[in-house]
């Protein structure tokens, strides 16, 4: 019996209907993938928010300060300089992690695309050779809250800063996320408060130009061109995950969401109340952002950063480094 092959025109006709199967399938696919990535980023800020209430029902109600928790230096030796040094995003974080309540791989968005991120996979929960009496740490200060931290002399190895302190273990950043300011107006806010209109940490922001009602992005890399704004596959807009006070993750689609809202003294762009920009610091009044919106203590409206260096500057304004990428 002769056995009859596919012709060339069959063949192609396969061909053209598995083209089109995955033209159809490959979109669905990738939005399967960001729905699981974004899913896995909200069970890690909400372990986060979940253990920094656990930590407050032991602490009178307030969030970790590493201020507090090393009074007499030995974590960190700031060289004499004031206390709030010590209160970053990079210390924060390694408190909860020294601690229990989070996993170093916990602190990097699963859908980060910044190559100075990395998991801290050398995280060393007793007798941190960073810290400047290792046996009796309360945390480990190699852990790095933005990339570039108080980075070492040289490529490998522990360094010394340039506050005076033991150096990070490398040059890349161990943490996606931004936290509320922990200073001035806002510390009212790190604390166990329960209350569903406090933002307290997210998935970082760019920077914006604007007043409330009207923001746009700003220019550069820290706004149109930044690696924020493309954590979930956007180019023009921000979106991302919020922990709330009252223990919510909402994946938010705008910087100034519904649930922040803030009454200025004056009218802004067509009203007195709008929603805060969790990105930028408004002045409480006008809603203008104020310059340098990196000096936390001024103001009261919400302000989530991922920050390294805390300095006390002129006039009692403190002074933060934030990480623009």
């Amino acid at each position: 019996m002769r056995r009859r092959g596919f012709t060339l025109i069959e063949l192609l006709v396969v061909i053209t209907i598995i083209s089109l199967l995955i033209s159809i399938l490959l979109p669905s696919l990738g939005k399967a993938r960001e729905a699981a990535r974004q899913l896995k980023d909200s069970t890690h800020l909400r372990t986060l928010v979940q253990g920094m209430v656990i930590w407050a029902g032991a602490s009178q109600d307030e969030y970790p300060r590493p201020s507090k928790l090393d009074p007499a230096d030995l974590t960190t030796d700031e060289g004499g300089l004031p206390a709030l040094v010590k209160d970053n995003t990079g210390n924060i974080l390694s408190v909860m992690i020294f601690n229990g309540f989070l996993f170093p791989q916990q602190a990097v968005c699963p859908a980060e695309i910044n190559p100075q991120v990395t998991i801290d996979r050398e995280y060393e929960y007793a007798a941190p050779r960073a810290a400047s009496n290792p046996e009796q740490a309360t945390w480990d200060p190699g852990f790095a809250g933005v990339p570039g931290e108080f980075a070492p002399a040289y490529p490998t190895g522990l360094g010394i800063s340039p506050l005076g302190g033991r150096g990070r273990r490398t040059y890349q950043g161990n943490n996606s996320y931004a936290n509320l300011m922990p200073f001035g107006g806002r510390l009212g806010a790190w604390q166990s408060t329960f209350n569903s209109s406090q933002a307290v940490w997210a998935n970082r922001g760019p920077n914006y130009v604007g007043q409330p009602g009207a923001w746009q992005l700003a220019p550069g890399p820290g706004g149109l061109d930044s690696n924020r704004l493309r954590i979930y596959g956007l180019v023009n807009r921000w979106e991302g995950n919020v922990a709330y006070n009252d223990g919510r993750v909402v994946f938010e689609t705008q910087p100034d969401p519904r649930a922040l809202i803030k009454t200025y003294g004056v009218a802004v762009s067509g009203g007195r109340t709008h929603g805060d920009n969790m990105f930028v610091n408004e002045d409480d009044s006008t809603g203008v952002p104020l310059r340098p919106d990196n000096a936390p203590s001024i103001g009261a409206n919400v302000l989530m950063k991922p920050y390294g260096g805390v300095f006390a500057g002129a006039g009692g304004v403190i002074v933060v480094t934030v990480w623009d990428d």
